[in-house]
């Protein structure tokens, strides 16, 4: 009797299961993104009525808003257009190279160097990613840099999801105006904003902001950080990758960790991927 009592309860507990992986990643995912926009106008209502109940002309309201334009006046512009002792530093001119490692001692900037720069760049870039036999996808982006420190970002992802004989996708396109702060030869780093657009079943726009940074380690090789944080809705949407680069010329060769967070759902996968600088 026992062994009977056994067998249907892990019997009921292997049907149980089979319904929850039903529903892949990917479905999950793009169900939570779109359920987040039935409850986010009545959010924005409640928001609203308690903005109306402060008092806005308080006191320390006051002494706030004067910190933060003082901080607007005098950090913002510094920030982007270099502070005072920053403007005569080798950075504060540098130039974007034809590709990383041309010069031993250079990587997507270089100080003085009469051949090595040029006024614009296009890096195109494209990664295989994959999480398992049953969920991988392909990571397209294209890098514009111009103006010494500016770049637009535009990439696109698209993952597929294999599931109990089912097939789902997933598509993301997004575009960010990048720009480099800090410009040395071996290391750089830059913040970006910009817009998303989610198609596959979804078909909303939403904000993207991101960071990342490129430190040339030794010739030939470099590492790779990016973070790309999209708000669509009450729901986030998260692309983050660890890369290693050989660089052959101005191609390389890449390989390492990248992340997807789309609404609920987390995606971790191996990434191994070709570019080239133009």
């Amino acid at each position: 009797m026992c062994e009977k009592k056994l067998l249907t309860i892990v019997f009921i507990i292997s049907i149980h299961l089979g319904f929850y992986a039903q529903d892949g990643k990917l479905k999950r995912g793009k169900e939570s993104i779109n359920s987040s926009s039935i409850g986010s106008s009545s959010i924005k209502k409640s928001k609203r009525n308690k903005r109306k109940s402060r008092d806005t002309n308080s006191f320390v309201e006051a002494i706030f808003v004067d910190v933060i334009l003082g901080v607007f006046e005098h950090v913002i512009p510094g920030f982007f257009f270099g502070f005072p002792g920053e403007r005569e530093s080798d950075m504060y001119s540098a130039k974007i190279t034809k590709y990383p490692y041309q010069n031993l001692k250079q990587g997507n900037f270089a100080y003085t160097d009469s051949t090595n720069y040029t006024a614009t760049r296009f890096d195109f870039i494209n990664n295989f990613v994959i999480e398992n036999n049953n969920l991988y996808g392909n990571n397209f982006e294209v890098n514009f840099r111009f103006l010494k420190r500016w770049a637009l970002d535009v990439d696109y992802l698209y993952l597929i999801e294999k599931n109990n004989g089912n097939r789902d996708s997933f598509s993301l396109y997004s575009a960010l105006l990048k720009y480099y702060r800090i410009r040395s030869q071996m290391f750089d780093a830059w913040v970006g904003l910009g817009t998303m657009h989610i198609t596959s079943d979804v078909n909303k726009n939403g904000l993207v902001v991101g960071f990342g940074a490129e430190a040339f380690i030794v010739k030939p090789v470099s590492l790779e950080f990016s973070l790309k944080k999209g708000f669509i809705n009450e729901s986030t949407l998260i692309k983050t990758k660890v890369l290693a680069k050989y660089h052959l010329k101005n191609y390389h060769i890449s390989s390492g960790y990248e992340h997807f967070k789309i609404g609920v759902s987390k995606i971790n996968t191996f990434s191994l991927g070709i570019g080239a600088s133009f």
